[in-house]
């Protein structure tokens, strides 16, 4: 398995590309530590980056949103979010999962893995490759796909 480097979520972003052939609009940016100034972005839909903006900002609602539901589910379970990993990238797409206590892993989109993480302060790591990946859209580093 590849070498996998603690990060942080730092925010979501704007992408500077628009128009009809544009990918995603949103961009979760991931940080490694501050002595190691690689980073990682990746691209996530309008709604995913929606969530996980409210979650960094520490904004709450009236009845449990999506990620809220998805975490208390866990929890009912029996379980709890162990760790998020960021785990490849294939054609444009990465691929994440989600570590469950109990030693239960989940495949899941990035961008939910990331949003889950936010709520439960999981914490994320990221194949060390993929933080040396050169940007595929113009301005944010990283490449799109979630």
């Amino acid at each position: 398995m590849a070498e996998m480097v603690p990060v942080t979520i730092t925010g979501v972003v704007r992408g500077t590309e628009d128009g009809p052939g544009r990918r995603e609009r949103f961009f979760v940016e991931l940080t490694a530590s501050s002595d190691d100034a690689r980073r990682l972005r990746i691209g996530v839909g309008d709604a995913e980056a929606a969530a996980l903006g409210f979650s960094l900002q520490g904004i709450e609602f009236p009845r449990p949103m999506t990620y809220q539901f998805m975490a208390a589910l866990v929890a009912a379970a029996g379980s709890a979010v162990r760790s998020v990993r960021i785990t490849g990238a294939r054609d444009g797409i990465y691929y994440a999962e989600v570590m469950l206590r109990g030693g239960a892993v989940v495949d899941a989109r990035p961008s939910d893995a990331l949003n889950l993480a936010a709520i439960t302060g999981a914490p994320v790591a990221v194949a060390s490759g993929l933080l040396d990946l050169p940007s595929r859209t113009p301005g944010p580093a990283g490449a799109a796909g979630s």
